[in-house]
């Protein structure tokens, strides 16, 4: 018997390697992991490490390793915050790779949600309330 939540498991993990595949074609250098690192940096004005593996929903731990990994290849920014904390910064050449990425991505899961029926907004309403709601669990 299905249930609400293997289904959105499989679909979430469908759409993680729909969007590898895509990228791995695109020649953008890019995972979709490290892809969904740098979105975060760019949308939060200079997170720590701690906020981005907050957001990402991973570990502080997993997070280091993949903000040494994009500063090493010259894709994050990382400075001295306030106290012993690290700020983030994705830089220029980040930001050409992600915009790259963007594009490859495109809307594509909205059209599918409208290509069912659905009005992409109204579901992004619902899944951030769901987050918000797990999150304070």
């Amino acid at each position: 018997m299905a249930t609400l939540a293997h289904e959105l498991h499989v679909l979430v993990a469908l759409m993680d390697r729909r969007a590898e595949t895509l990228l791995a074609r695109s020649g953008s250098g890019l995972t979709y992991r490290r892809y969904l690192v740098l979105l975060h940096v760019s949308r939060l004005d200079r997170p720590t490490q701690r906020e981005l593996a907050d957001g990402l929903g991973s570990s502080e731990a997993a997070t280091s390793r993949m903000v040494a990994g994009l500063a090493a290849d010259g894709l994050l920014e990382v400075g001295r915050g306030h106290g012993n904390r690290r700020e983030l910064a994705v830089t220029a050449e980040g930001v050409t790779r992600l915009t790259a990425a963007t594009e490859v991505l495109g809307d594509r899961f909205d059209d599918a949600v409208r290509a069912v029926g659905a009005d992409p907004v109204d579901l992004l309403h619902t899944v951030t309330t769901l987050v918000t709601v797990l999150r304070k669990d």
